[in-house]
């Protein structure tokens, strides 16, 4: 009788932790553990979700066969090909092929982007991980679609090959470009990204904002529209030098690979060349010839000095980069004529 027992006992466990299987639509979820209840199954062993090209995994889910709604919780992870979505809760509407994730999600894609550089002149494939954070990702598997919401910010870091977590956490202090917004559409099958509302936009050369902003990256070109605004930092023609330009227009075109803007449609640009480099060596050399060929006294020296070197900031903005400056008066012979061009164009 104890045996017989222990038999039961034995193979009531067993049964209690196989791999159950169940099916919905064509997703096939796996659970170790697994009840159902009034067409609801809790799965408590660990969560597996298969569909198509796409897994899902999670410490727990609940799949409601009624409405075939799976709802993933805890360590909540989506592989696809060339992206990964990390969240603390995530809801599949099987029917609508649609994904919604919350609870700091997290999303990352490797992509590939094509630059000059190549040998004989042709473009070399480079490889980048993006990193998207907000509060909800939704994902329109049939689209190849995803739209984020809320406390958007997108940044870009060189991808490397067999990094650790800890260094590529290191890696993400340091971006290559940094983007915040309130929304942000990305369409994977086109290479295109949307963002929209407050849009702000960081890269080492440049800051802008923009009420929209269109990312293409296979034509690597950035599209700023609405009240867009920017500075950008370049170096002075034929010297070591840096200046900064101030945009106003409607629209302001960025090439991020060759570090070239466009702006188009009402156009203000104001430039601030940077008081170091090759200029302050002109200045020092103009002042010099000048002091030899006429004796003035101390304060008119002094006069002159400041008259010369123009170093005066009153009337900077405020968002300028630090740094000094050099204040010009007429700034109608640094507006460039590209940007002319692209005006009267439009």
């Amino acid at each position: 009788m104890k045996r017989l027992a222990l038999t039961i006992l034995f193979m009531s466990a067993a049964a209690v932790f196989a791999q159950t299987s169940i099916t919905a639509g064509d997703m096939v979820i796996t659970s170790k553990l697994m009840t159902f209840f009034k067409n609801v199954y809790v799965a408590r062993g660990g969560l597996t979700a298969e569909q198509k090209d796409s897994t899902l995994t999670a410490d727990r889910g609940i799949y409601d066969r009624e409405l075939e709604i799976v709802k993933a919780i805890d360590n909540v992870k989506v592989v696809q090909p060339g992206s990964v979505l990390t969240s603390d809760y995530l809801e599949a509407y099987v029917k609508e092929d649609r994904i919604l994730a919350r609870g700091n999600p997290k999303l990352v894609r490797i992509v590939e982007r094509a630059s000059p550089g190549g040998e004989e002149g042709t473009t070399k494939i480079r490889k980048t991980r993006v990193i998207l954070t907000c509060n909800e990702v939704e994902g329109f598997n049939k689209e190849s679609r995803f739209l984020a919401k809320g406390d958007v910010r997108v940044i870009e870091v060189p991808y490397r090959d067999g990094e650790t977590e800890e260094e590529a956490a290191e890696n993400e202090k340091s971006p290559v470009s940094d983007i915040i917004c309130e929304t942000l559409e990305l369409f994977s099958n086109e290479d295109k990204a949307i963002a929209r509302n407050d849009v702000e936009i960081v890269t080492e050369t440049l800051r802008a904002t923009g009420d929209k902003a269109i990312y293409l990256n296979r034509e690597n070109r950035m599209i700023i529209v609405g009240r867009a605004h920017a500075f950008q930092t370049t170096k002075e023609a034929g010297t070591n030098a840096e200046q900064v330009s101030e945009l106003f227009a409607n629209k302001i075109i960025y090439y991020p690979d060759e570090d070239r803007t466009i702006a188009v449609g009402n156009v203000q640009a104001t430039v601030y060349p940077t008081s170091g480099g090759a200029s302050r060596d002109k200045d020092k050399d103009k002042k010099k010839k000048k002091r030899e060929k006429k004796k003035v006294s101390e304060n008119e020296k002094e006069t002159i000095a400041v008259k010369e070197a123009g170093k005066s900031n009153e009337e900077l903005p405020d968002s300028l980069p630090a740094g000094e400056y050099l204040k010009i008066e007429n700034d109608d012979d640094y507006v460039d004529e590209e940007y002319i061009a692209a005006t009267e164009e439009d």
